[in-house]
Order: C-alpha cells, then sequence, then structure tokens
C-alpha cells in the first residue's frame, strides 16, 4: 500500500481518568488511548458497507455525502480472501483520473483518526494507493484510487 503523506497528522494522546473524590488506589486510575480525528477520508466503494468498517475499524463510521472531481470510476478484480470476505465481492470499484471536466463520484466523507487511516491502509490492496485530494464540498480528503506503476 503506498500513500502520499500530504497531510499533516497528530499522533493519538494518552490521558489519565481521575474520578474526583473518589478514594480508591492508584489502580483505580485508568489509561485510556483516545484517538483524535484529525484526518477526513472520502470513500466511494467498500469502505462505506457497514460490515467492512466493522471489520476494518470496529466501528460503523458516521459520515456525510460529498463527491470527487476529475476521476472515473472503473473496477478491479480482488484476488486477497481477507478484502474478498469483508466485502463479500472479488469486484470492487477503484477511481482512475480523467480530463473529463464533468467527471464527479459520489460517495461519503467520514472523519477518522491516523489509527483509522493505518487500518484503511491495511484493508486496500496493492491496486489502490492513498492520496489527497478536494473534494466538490472544498474540503480536503484522503481517497483511494488506482496506483500508478
Amino acid at each position: 500500500m503506498r500513500h502520499d503523506r500530504g497531510l499533516a497528522a497528530s499522533p493519538p494522546v494518552r490521558y489519565i481518568l481521575k474520578v474526583e473524590g473518589v478514594f480508591a488506589p492508584p489502580s483505580f486510575f485508568v489509561s485510556l488511548k483516545v484517538s483524535l480525528v484529525t484526518e477526513l477520508l472520502f470513500s466511494y466503494g467498500t469502505l462505506r458497507q457497514p460490515g467492512v468498517q466493522r471489520d476494518v475499524f470496529g466501528r460503523e463510521l458516521d459520515g456525510r455525502p460529498d463527491a470527487i472531481v476529475g476521476y472515473d470510476l472503473e473496477y478491479v478484480t480482488i484476488t486477497d480472501p481477507r478484502v474478498i470476505a469483508a466485502s463479500g465481492s472479488d469486484r470492487h470499484p477503484i477511481l482512475k483520473p480523467t480530463d473529463r471536466a464533468d467527471a464527479a463520484i459520489e460517495g461519503t466523507v467520514y472523519g477518522v483518526s491516523e489509527d483509522d487511516l493505518a487500518a484503511a491502509d491495511d484493508y486496500e490492496v496493492g491496486d489502490y494507493e492513498r492520496v489527497a485530494v478536494p473534494l466538490r464540498s472544498g474540503d480536503q480528503a484522503w481517497v483511494y484510487v488506482f496506483a500508478e506503476a
């Protein structure tokens, strides 16, 4: 999995939870790993499926509609059994750049953490690379597109 690290990101932050007014041994203090939403991820394909999200991220994501411009939608045959099992199909959509002025692909944009992006990188096969692109809304988001050789 290749990707362009064009967006700045923050690592997960560790917080200590302390309950005031409670007498407890030091083991009562709980260390939580909090993954902050620092990135936007645009999906037009299988990462929008609730089952795939549960498998990849451990939860369903909240997102909003948006679109990517300057790309056409094509399909690729997946051979990775893990990805096929998660998505239920060996035929996945893939984006390829185009010069067509009216080219736009509808999808969903999600707020995610760096940990979520790493999980998505693990899910996507070598046919895809993650790049930062502008969306129709004006937001900039990561998206998986055809990996140029």
